[in-house]
């Protein structure tokens, strides 16, 4: 316990042992000093120096993991309190409001985090923002879109986005391929599994190249690309039986790379057990036993 905030320690990130825990209190102390020594210096130390810095808002500085869950949500809160009183025009008022949009967002706040997403993406628009920043915050604000069910408006601003990272930096930027992979998930979310799986075939070996196999976002494509083959109600069986292969080998790696608690991991976990339900319904023609025990499964956070 902190001996001033009273608070507990909180599993924060992928480190191992004791390094992995924290009071979100020092997290949020630690990225101010450092971001408040780079602004002493007015910003002498380059953007180079200050982004690092500034990442300490949202991930660990020694396994570099994001932080999810309540910890990114306290973190997002922790850093629009200390710029809230900033200027409009304030590059780093804006990137707070951001880190509290995706910090509620994390936590599974989408209510809360929608009338941020929308506050920031207007305030970018009147203050003539660049293309990147305002198809970033679209991103976002499409995310929470598919999150609240309006999967409709959720496709239709990935679609945008994605065409305008295509032509502002091409197929093999991470933005771009972030989006595409978002956009596969609305196309799920919509029925829409040709579409999706098409999508998916195009930007799945791009995204293995640019990131590598065990990366968090090529292995949440990977299970996207198996989610549009299981949920098709006019899937084949050998659809069924890659798509299990599929989060088999996914659940794997993502066990050795971030452990069991990580959402991509508990994310992988609950569909490989929907796909297993499915295959079994086809193999047995048993549907209406394994549809009972499907419903019953509750779905994690990052499913």
């Amino acid at each position: 316990m902190h001996w001033k905030t009273k608070e507990g320690l909180v599993r924060m990130c992928a480190c191992r042992g004791t390094a992995g825990f924290a009071h979100v209190s020092c997290l949020a102390e630690q990225a101010t000093i450092l971001c408040d020594e780079a602004e002493e210096n007015n910003w002498n130390l380059g953007d180079e120096a200050f982004y690092p810095r500034w990442d300490q808002w949202f991930s660990c500085s020694l396994c570099e993991q994001r932080y999810h869950g309540v910890v990114a949500c306290a973190l997002g809160w922790a850093c629009w309190k200390r710029y809230v009183g900033r200027p409009e025009k304030d590059n780093l008022r804006g990137m707070a409001m951001g880190l509290l949009g995706a910090g509620l967002y994390q936590a599974g706040h989408h209510e809360e985090a929608l009338p941020v997403q929308e506050a920031l993406l207007s305030m970018f628009r009147r203050l003539g923002a660049p293309t990147d920043s305002i198809l970033a915050q679209q991103h976002n604000l499409a995310l929470t879109y598919g999150a609240l069910g309006r999967h409709e408006q959720a496709q239709n601003m990935y679609r945008d986005v994605y065409s305008g990272y295509l032509r502002l930096y091409g197929e093999e930027n991470s933005e771009t391929l972030l989006v595409a992979n978002n956009y596969s998930v609305a196309l799920v979310d919509l029925r829409r599994f040709e579409e999706a799986k098409a999508l998916l075939r195009k930007t799945m070996p791009v995204a293995q190249l640019v990131f590598g196999e065990s990366n968090a976002f090529t292995l949440k494509m990977r299970k996207n690309y198996a989610d549009a083959l299981y949920e098709n109600a006019g899937a084949t069986l050998d659809d069924l039986r890659e798509a299990v292969t599929t989060l088999e080998e996914i659940e794997r790696t993502a066990l050795q790379v971030f452990g069991g608690a990580h959402p991509t991991t508990a994310s992988v976990e609950y569909h490989l057990r929907r796909a297993r339900a499915a295959l079994r319904a086809r193999e047995t023609g048993d549907v209406s036993s394994i549809r009972e025990a499907v419903e019953a499964m509750t779905p994690p956070g990052d499913a």
